[in-house]
């Protein structure tokens, strides 16, 4: 499970690298109006991808790793759902462009939300191929899929604008990487089993229409905030100062996701065995380790968040540091909160997460209705963080009753201290320009340091990490 989680981590950096360059190079290359416009096409594209996406995704990663033998009839009833449900939501896209931009008083959104619509069927399929490779344990290849897909997108997009075609070349590039990718992942698949046992249709989707309402709700707690920015405050530079914020927080949650991915199949795994405490034993590991790489990581953001904001997307978009600092918490939270939601789906109970994150999208609606007429662009970040941070009690909660397990209240205190040294140091003592990064270095160094001292990382921790390390050396993924 580590060597699989730490494929997915390394693709998911890849990942995040690319959609920086991306952002970073469009904000810079086309303005922050233009670049708010690319964010709200992407935030929107993103709340209906996530209803067709993630959830028959991790229903066909589950139904794999328990039935191996049946993985190309679980593959194959996949590829007619998500083809058949592609279609239909890209005749929406393509026939509703029009309505949305005008719902959002911006007619130039109409041909780039057309040309989007082309991306929904091929991340539908391409979700498939994923989550069977991720059932079979292939998560090396898996990653290797992802990266194809972050590389070519970065090279798409700006050949698409540096030829002259703006926002629509840059979701021409989406299109084209989707495609490869999605090539990728099928030429991968293909070396499986070529025939296996039928498996049911109506079996995977009654498993995956609660995951896929819980990603869907997960979409809107991470969209909501910059749709409602878009529309309640009429400022044209705003959408693109949240969008950058927003930008930067996408870095802890996508990163970690790869715990959530390797986690589902082993709690589906040990649960089915009936190996309790091996699956006790992931969600203590788990919980443990993401919590002493994020925490500190969102309270030097939040302590530093001018100068980050400034380094990487220069002094015009300030704007966005203060709403950083608070938003960086909430995507904590919510990685958080996503972990735990693998653990429940896990261990069979997929209908627990969606009722919890169906129930915080009303409240996140609520808050950001309350919160952003009187705080702005810090008051749509409150509210995302407020929720996600209701939501992660919710599951925390529910995981140490059933499990019994989640993580001892010494570690998380010395966790939380040191971690809070990484906001408190920048906020007295910060140094500007490009010597902000060895600075940086040195205080995750010294915070690493201090949970060795406090015995919060031991000689278990650093065995882990260099077989870990040894194994992937010597294993071709």
């Amino acid at each position: 499970m580590g060597k699989n989680t730490l494929y997915m981590i390394f693709a998911q950096i890849l990942f995040i690298a690319s959609g920086y360059g991306i952002h970073v190079g469009i904000g810079r290359i086309l303005g922050p109006e233009r670049y708010g416009e690319f964010g709200v096409i992407l935030s929107l594209l993103a709340v209906l991808e996530i209803f067709l996406v993630s959830g028959l995704c991790d229903s066909v990663t589950k139904f794999t790793a328990e039935y191996p033998e049946r993985s190309s009839a679980i593959r194959k009833q996949g590829l007619k759902i998500e083809a058949i449900a592609g279609c239909l939501v890209f005749l929406f896209v393509f026939l509703a462009s029009q309505p949305i931009a005008a719902a959002f008083h911006n007619v130039h959104l109409s041909q780039p939300l057309r040309l989007s619509a082309f991306l929904v069927p091929l991340i539908a399929l391409y979700s498939v191929y994923l989550g069977s490779l991720g059932g079979q344990g292939m998560f090396g290849k898996r990653a290797i899929a992802m990266s194809v897909q972050s590389l070519s997108k970065v090279g798409g997009v700006f050949v698409f604008i540096l030829l002259g075609f703006g926002i629509q070349g840059a979701v021409g590039g989406y299109v084209l990487a989707y495609g490869l990718a999605l090539l990728t992942a099928f030429l991968f698949a293909r070396k499986g089993p070529p025939e296996s046992p039928t498996f049911s249709s109506a079996r995977l989707i009654s498993f995956a229409v609660p995951l896929i309402f819980f990603s869907g709700a997960v979409s809107l707690l991470m969209n909501l905030d910059m749709i409602f920015v878009k529309s309640l405050i009429q400022e044209s530079p705003s959408a693109g100062f949240y969008t950058a914020a927003v930008a930067l927080t996408r870095a802890p949650f996508q990163i970690f996701s790869a715990f959530a991915i390797t986690m589902l199949p082993a709690i589906s795994r040990s649960t089915a065995s009936r190996n309790l405490s091996q699956g006790s034993g992931y969600i203590l590991k788990s919980v443990k380790a993401i919590l002493v790489l994020l925490a500190p990581v969102a309270f030097f953001v939040a302590g530093s968040s001018g100068e980050i904001i400034r380094l990487i997307y220069s002094s015009k978009y300030l704007a966005a540091a203060r709403p950083l600092g608070v938003l960086v918490f909430g995507i904590t939270f919510l990685s958080l909160f996503s972990l735990l939601a693998a653990v429940i789906t896990g261990s069979g109970r997929p209908r627990i997460p969606m009722a919890v994150a169906c129930s915080l999208v009303p409240l996140d609606l609520v808050l950001n209705v309350l919160l952003i007429p009187r705080f702005g662009l810090e008051g749509a970040a409150a509210a995302t963080t407020l929720t996600c941070l209701t939501g992660l009690v919710i599951h925390a909660l529910y995981v140490k009753r059933k499990f019994g397990v989640l993580v001892s209240f010494s570690a998380f205190s010395k966790i939380l201290l040191c971690s809070c040294l990484l906001y408190l140091v920048p906020r007295v003592w910060l140094i500007r320009g490009w010597g902000f990064i060895p600075y940086a270095l040195a205080l995750f160094t010294l915070y690493f340091l201090f949970l060795t001292l406090l015995k919060v990382i031991g000689k278990e921790e650093f065995h882990l990490v260099r077989g870990l390390c040894q194994n992937l050396v010597k294993t071709n993924p």
